[in-house]
């Protein structure tokens, strides 16, 4: 209620000038809306209609300011987003109103408590006016929510007509514009299952068809100095275009040199920065967390990391599960009330505010801002404030925030973060209501809602200041229930106006110009599993610097592990900072030039220094110092010896991290991998002559072998290396590998595991060797040679394999 206060107060100017400043259209509807207000003799209910740039806002902070100055009352201004309220100069409805928020699904409707009632009566007491804004974007659910609210704060339920608190309300929008996310429009009459489901014992009534008149504003505003622009816009609001309207479109898409998708993303990152202000729309989220991530890497200040802090409140065994869940969620913030568990910044970096912090500074939702400076704990480096500087050059402080969620039933987090995101490139639902003088904007395949390709468009003041990355014309429809809609408003409240035609008209779909890795999505679940599946996104490859020419035993090393999902996981989940996860982190945000002296460094000085060591050496020492690793990949091997003659047995379990199959004993020259570990692994008991009994002195010691699988990760070492003359000689393999790219699975003590990357060595010694990785994409293989990325095919044979790296498949268990 302080933000409301804190936006009343606010020096209003001359309301004479800004009528004088009103065309035909804003001026009709001025007059309406204060004719009835100030006659008060019947209660206002009016909806007015006008496209992008018609001067809605414009409108609503005339008549704001008219009836403050001449009826001495308050006007309630709200839109659905953060963004469009701040361009109004109001508030959310959820914040001004006191309205349940759940992030990714709809909340049931909750009265409030008198206590909060008596506030909010005496706060608002003087309003006259409510004005929703972006009425496209209110659902049928959230209208109800709203008339149910003001009905309870003006204690008007039982009056009659005491709709919205017997308050006039003024809604403004295009319904041709962005729909709710989740819901039906507010057009849309509710449904017995939905009024049951939200509403419990509440009636309803179709608020907006028997409640409210129609008027519209037709005079384009925004593009007024480019009238062929506006005419197009106009058809593409209707799902309508000309060959003309192609071409026009056409010639604004940037030209792109590059064959792959990296090359073009820098190539866009460049275009970008030749404009002091400029804002890249894009269709969704991954989309714009690409872009981000590219362009946060051009500054070359040091990456600052910003953790969440959990609080989980359930009751103990549950906790474990809990943490999964979470855990689950790190790609999508929509399920953790919008506060992302790990966000990266540098000072320089454009961020965009994701709550509403105070209003009457511009701090709301979808500010964009500059990352001044941080301020921490001397003592141990947490951050406690971020300083931004906002467009207007003014800088203020943020903190974090603490949102409460839920994650399963009965079941809450409380997460304590900063309400920021990296802001290079936003979602065209975050613009809707923004007036850009130049936006890049992606209008290809991934437009995935009516009128997105409209509201993009509409954005910017003029066709020059429009660049496009991709246009797709059959991108562009509209809502034909919207259309129906209109239609029905018009011939009811404006019936001299002309009447929207449905276009049945189908475009030709042209194929983007590839610049971001596309966002792969497969759902695991394991047998008996009741949460929702594992979402797992695609990772992108990257090669890793060689400039003292013998890291390459720890560039393959460390792109065969962190090609592992399980592994990944758990790395950029770790709470502490370490050289690795840091690591991990440069590596997903595209960081170039990387290299991994640092890691070899905390190994100690045998890796530090500039000699090639064993690749093998190395893979233990990361498993020795980090726990996090080891406790994925160690395993048990059990070892059993029983005396033919006499009788002893003797059982040995060793604990190891890296397995290390005995191959100098196999017996045909061709091995695939279950075959290679059903040999070494045998049920059977088989006799060995290089153990005499510890009873009998005997030579007719039997021996089987067991293996118990790791918990995550089962690493196999395949090379052994014998050291001659201070060279480490690699004995070759008497067998060549086949079938690991076909083979499906691989049944490890009734566990399945795939192989997931591999480390070849080629050459007769470690040091005059040389260390590749290769690494499954999909159903592909990638080779990575130090800085080279390449698709190939598996070598034949694999005589060259040194490690597997095997990843248990949790699709299925035996």
């Amino acid at each position: 209620m302080q933000d409301f206060k804190d936006l009343g107060d606010k020096q209003e100017i001359d309301v004479s000038e800004m009528i004088s400043k009103l065309n035909a259209d804003q001026r009709r509807v001025f007059n309406r809306v204060t004719d009835t207000i100030s006659s008060d003799k019947e209660i206002l209910r009016l909806y007015v209609s006008g496209e992008g740039g018609t001067g809605k806002s414009f409108l609503i902070q005339t008549i704001k300011s008219w009836i403050k100055q001449n009826l001495n009352k308050d006007t309630a201004i709200t839109a659905p987003t953060g963004m469009a309220a701040f361009n109004v100069n109001g508030l959310t409805a959820h914040r001004l109103f006191q309205l349940p928020v759940e992030h990714g699904r709809t909340p049931k409707y909750k009265p409030l408590a008198d206590h909060v009632l008596k506030i909010l009566r005496t706060d608002l007491k003087d309003v006259s006016l409510i004005v929703i804004d972006e009425v496209s974007m209110i659902s049928n659910i959230f209208f109800m929510y709203i008339n149910l609210r003001l009905c309870e704060i003006y204690n008007t339920t039982d009056c009659d007509d005491g709709w919205f608190g017997r308050k006039h309300v003024l809604l403004f929008g295009d319904l041709l514009q962005l729909p709710p996310v989740l819901e039906d429009p507010a057009f849309i009459h509710l449904t017995e299952e939905k009024v049951r489901k939200y509403l419990g014992s509440l009636s309803a009534t179709n608020l907006w068809t028997n409640l409210f008149d129609y008027d519209e504003l037709t005079i384009n505003m925004r593009q007024q100095g480019d009238g062929s622009y506006r005419e197009l816009l106009s058809r593409i609001r209707v799902g309508l275009l000309i060959p003309s309207d192609c071409d026009i479109l056409e010639k604004r898409k940037i030209s792109f040199k590059g064959e792959f998708f990296e090359t073009r993303l820098n190539e866009l990152c460049d275009f970008i920065n030749n404009f002091t202000s400029i804002v890249c729309l894009l269709p969704n989220n991954h989309m714009c967390d690409q872009l981000n991530a590219a362009m946060l890497n051009r500054i070359t200040s040091k990456e600052i990391f910003l953790i969440a802090e959990d609080t989980i409140d359930c009751i103990s065994y549950m906790k474990k599960k809990v943490e999964k869940v979470l855990s689950n969620n790190d790609d999508d913030d929509t399920k953790t009330a919008g506060l992302s568990r790990r966000i990266t910044i540098k000072i320089g970096a454009k961020i965009m505010i994701r709550r509403n912090i105070d209003a009457s500074l511009g701090l709301v939702n979808g500010t964009i801002a500059t990352v001044v400076s941080v301020s921490q704990d001397k003592t141990t480096d947490y951050i406690e404030k971020i300083k931004v500087r906002l467009p207007s050059d003014l800088e203020y402080f943020i903190e974090r925030v603490s949102v409460k969620f839920p994650v399963m039933d009965r079941v809450y987090v409380t997460r304590k973060q900063f309400p920021l995101s990296l802001s290079y490139g936003i979602t065209i639902h975050k613009s809707q209501g923004l007036s850009l003088q130049n936006a890049v904007m992606d209008l290809g395949n991934n437009v995935f809602s009516c009128g997105q390709v409209y509201v993009a468009l509409s954005r910017v003041t003029s066709l020059d200041g429009l660049h496009l990355i991709n246009f797709d014309p059959s991108s562009v429809f509209a809502s034909e229930i919207a259309i129906i809609e209109y239609n029905r408003l018009k011939r009811i409240g404006k019936p001299e106006s002309e009447i929207i035609s449905i276009s049945k008209q189908r475009y030709r779909k042209v194929r983007d110009v590839s610049w971001t890795l596309s966002k792969i999505i497969t759902s695991v679940q394991e047998s008996g599993q009741k949460e929702a599946p594992i979402k797992r996104t695609a990772w992108i490859i990257r090669g890793f610097q060689n400039i003292d020419k013998v890291s390459c035993y720890a560039n393959a090393t460390l792109q065969c592990l962190l090609n592992l999902y399980t592994f990944r996981k758990e790395l950029l989940n770790y709470d502490k900072l370490d050289v690795l996860n840091l690591f991990a982190h440069q590596y997903e945000h595209g960081t170039s030039n990387l290299n991994t002296y640092d890691i070899r460094q905390s190994l100690g000085e045998y890796f530090s220094t500039i000699i090639k060591r064993n690749a093998l050496e190395f893979l233990t020492a990361l498993c020795t110092k980090y726990d996090y690793i080891k406790s994925m990949v160690e395993h048990k091997v059990i070892c059993n010896y029983r005396c033919y003659s006499c009788g002893n047995t003797k059982v040995i379990t060793n604990n190891n991290v890296i397995l290390s199959l005995s191959i100098n004993n196999v017996k045909k020259k061709s091995y695939n991998l279950n075959d290679l570990l059903k040999t070494t692994f045998s049920s059977s008991w088989c006799q060995t002559f290089d153990k005499l009994c510890e009873r009998c002195g005997r030579n007719d010691v039997l021996f089987k072998s067991e293996l118990v699988p790791p918990k995550e990760i089962l690493i196999i070492n395949l090379t052994s290396f014998s050291s001659e003359d201070g060279k480490s000689e690699k004995i070759p393999h008497k067998f060549s590998l086949c079938s690991v790219p076909t083979t499906k699975i691989i049944i490890i003590a009734g566990q399945t595991y795939k192989v997931m990357s591999a480390i070849f060595h080629y050459g007769s010694c470690i040091d005059e060797g040389h260390y590749t990785s290769m690494c499954k994409e999909g159903t592909s293989w990638i080779e990575i040679d130090d800085v080279q990325v390449i698709k190939r095919q598996w070598p034949r044979g694999a005589k060259d394999i040194s490690i597997l790296f095997l990843q248990k498949n949790i699709s299925k268990n035996i």
